[in-house]
């Protein structure tokens, strides 16, 4: 055996361990993420490490070019998707081509993370909040174009859950109202939205490979977009407003001293590294697998409590959404004679994590009183959600006989209250 498989094998073997330890010592037998990488992302990022090549270089760039070529468009790689979420409301700014200015007006889903929100506030933008359908948990197309005004010029939806609202309808709206499209994409990798890619539909989207999301560098997030233009604006703000983070045709010894430290606009600095792009890289060998475990996941849950209907919403997909699953969310419906810290109460003691629907309605988080940019309207949907859902995970890592066991949980609960 060569020093590299002594090596492999040693790190393999360490992670084995380690797995099983942390599943003794954990609460949960059903957390809400499991770890999805293995010996070869940590050999990328070793050979990064020993190579002394850590910070952005070729493997960003590698990924870029894997990720894009996959889900089509121009990608450009940062430190995590809350950065994604930032670039993008700041290049739509630029003074150069910029699409928008300070004080105009985007419309956000109430239900979703909230940076999604703080980067269009930091970047000088009004938001105004929308309701969502209680059938996808994702925006309500009718609600959506009722809360247009004549400062509103983009729409900055998100891709709940991995689950999407009326896209072919949201698109025909923007093109007659000339608004501008952005996707948060952030839980959605690899859901399609009629056989297309989510994520292609807008001028630009935005993707995070958080630790418990489909793809995963740890942290890290992409933009992608079909304009190179707006590529461009994006890397420019990745680093500074730096030009050597400008792809070209020109090799480094053709380009002056002078010409290497070029900064032609203000930007931030949320470059992400060479190890996180290495994990991706791998991640991406394994995405279609992810995607078909949490389909399983998620579609063997729906069915197992779909006997429940008294008392559980039917969450479903589009008939033209083909979702690429993040979590499955429980929401009760109204009238069940049980309340919510009931079911949740009983999961947690019986080892299934859980969380709220990713941050409930945004409007009821306290952080809402310091930002007079937010304005909202009744937004009942998304205060049912925040007061009657929860979701849990449907990670890859998970087998069939623990899903089953998961499912088997839910059942006690309902048998024990004499449900049916």
């Amino acid at each position: 055996m060569d020093s590299t498989s002594k090596i492999k094998s040693l790190i393999e073997n360490e992670m084995i361990e380690n797995k099983i330890k942390l599943a003794q010592e954990r609460k949960y037998f059903y957390p809400l993420a499991e770890p999805t990488y293995g010996v070869d992302e940590v050999l990328e990022a070793i050979d990064s490490m020993v190579n002394f090549k850590t910070s952005m270089w070729e493997k960003v760039r590698m990924f870029e070019d894997e990720f894009g070529s996959k889900y089509g468009g121009h990608a450009v790689m940062v430190n995590s998707g809350s950065s994604a979420d930032l670039l993008i409301a700041f290049a739509l700014l630029q003074k150069s081509g910029g699409s928008l200015s300070p004080g105009d007006e985007i419309l956000v889903p109430a239900v979703t993370w909230p940076t999604h929100l703080w980067s269009l506030v930091m970047a000088g933008f009004k938001v105004r909040l929308i309701d969502i359908d209680l059938t996808t948990l994702n925006f309500d197309l009718v609600n959506l174009e009722s809360q247009i005004t004549p400062l509103t010029k983009g729409i900055f939806i998100v891709h709940l859950l991995g689950n999407t609202g009326n896209l072919g309808g949201l698109i025909k709206l923007c093109k007659d109202r000339n608004l501008i499209l952005l996707e948060d994409c952030c839980e959605a990798l690899g859901t399609k939205y009629e056989n297309r890619f989510v994520g292609t539909f807008g001028l630009a989207s935005s993707f995070s490979f958080f630790f418990s999301h489909h793809l995963v560098t740890m942290e890290g997030g992409m933009i992608l977009t079909q304009s190179e233009e707006f590529a461009r604006r994006c890397r420019l703000l990745r680093a500074h407003g730096w030009t050597r983070n400008i792809y070209n045709s020109s090799s480094s010894n053709e380009v002056s001293i002078q010409d290497k430290y070029r900064f032609i606009n203000w930007g931030f600095n949320v470059r992400p590294t060479e190890l996180q792009a290495g994990f991706g890289i791998e991640q991406l060998k394994k995405i279609e697998n992810f995607h078909q475990a949490r389909k399983f996941n998620a579609e063997y849950l729906a069915e197992r409590i779909k006997k429940y209907h008294r008392y559980i919403l039917t969450v479903t997909p589009r008939e033209e959404t083909q979702p690429s699953y993040f979590a499955f969310p429980i929401v009760l419906q109204n009238g069940a004679d049980f309340v919510l810290k009931e079911l949740t109460d009983f999961l947690e003691e019986n080892g299934v994590e859980t969380r709220p629907v990713v941050a409930g309605n945004l409007a009821r988080q306290p952080a809402m009183s310091n930002f007079p940019e937010i304005s909202y309207d009744d937004l009942s949907n998304s205060d049912y959600v925040h007061n009657n859902g929860f979701y849990i995970g449907i990670h890859p890592e998970i087998d069939e006989a623990k899903i089953e066991k998961v499912a088997n949980v839910i059942d006690r609960f309902f048998v024990i209250r004499g449900g049916k």
